[in-house]
């Protein structure tokens, strides 16, 4: 049985190949066969990516619209414009909006009296970059005066709820809950005018062997833990004649896979977080 290496590439003008974090120098062994390519399908491919990223950034409901993240670190935590409110959204939201009870089992939300608020369901966030922007029909949300906020709505989705421009969802990291709060008619979509990015650069084009194996990479997350995950192979390929190995984190997110690595151009010309790059797995023998 053979397994041929699926292809993922980086774009970039950086020269420097010292890559930091997971992706690192090893010995020297013979590069794997290089698989064609063609240079202007995949400067179209990466175009294409970036004119879809930029739509659904433009979108309601996408990352421009988020406008806070609130633990809910007491039982009962209050939410409105109002400055006595444990979450103070913006002046134009009502003075209160209402109330998130909680516990180990789940959120529950309650609106403030005579006040319009829908539930749905939303993906938006979860879906993988350069989706493109989605079609958002929300005219028959029934009208809520509570809701349970945690409940299971199927794999990557949450249930939303909306007052006016502003909805907001409950997520769950490292045992505790949080109201991730949007607002579509935030500043920021005034202030986006598109992406900046480094020309396509067909060196960054790199053929990998994937090599399988059982174990679990620390992952750290935005609130500053680590999490342990499994990881179902490394890949191997070569730089500038130097061997690099990248470990796999997780399982298939939408039939890819993330990989996620750092350079010397991160936090400086590029996300300080570091590079993210999604690849199909390799292709059955």
């Amino acid at each position: 049985m053979r397994r041929r290496s699926p292809i993922f590439s980086v774009w970039s003008l950086a020269r420097a190949a010292a890559f930091a974090g997971i992706l690192f120098a090893v010995g020297c062994d013979r590069p794997p066969r290089e698989i064609p390519g063609d240079p202007a399908a995949q400067a179209a491919a990466v175009k294409s990516f970036a004119d879809a990223r930029v739509s659904e950034l433009e979108a309601p409901d996408s990352w421009l619209s988020l406008i806070g993240l609130d633990w809910l670190d007491r039982p009962v935590m209050t939410i409105g414009s109002a400055p006595d409110n444990d979450i103070v959204l913006p002046s134009t939201a009502p003075a209160q909006l209402g109330q998130f009870n909680s516990d180990d089992q789940g959120v529950m939300f309650q609106a403030a009296p005579g006040l319009r608020v829908v539930q749905g369901v939303d993906s938006t966030l979860d879906l993988p970059a350069g989706t493109g922007a989605l079609p958002r029909d929300t005219t028959a949300d029934p009208v809520v005066t509570a809701a349970a906020m945690a409940q299971d709505v199927g794999p990557g989705k949450f249930v939303v709820l909306r007052h006016g421009p502003i909805n907001w969802i409950v997520i769950r990291r490292s045992q505790r809950w949080a109201v991730r709060l949007r607002d579509n008619a935030a500043e920021r979509y005034k202030d986006f005018h598109g992406i900046e990015r480094f020309p396509t650069d067909e060196k960054w084009r790199v053929t990998a062997r994937w090599i399988p194996h059982k174990k679990t990479v620390a992952v750290p997350n935005f609130i500053g833990t680590v999490a342990e995950v499994e990881s179902p192979a490394e890949l191997h390929f070569w730089i500038d004649g130097r061997k690099m190995t990248l470990d796999v984190p997780g399982g298939p997110d939408h039939g890819r896979y993330m990989l996620v690595f750092a350079d010397s151009t991160s936090g400086n010309e590029t996300y300080g977080g570091g590079r993210f790059v999604w690849i199909d797995g390799p292709e059955k023998p």
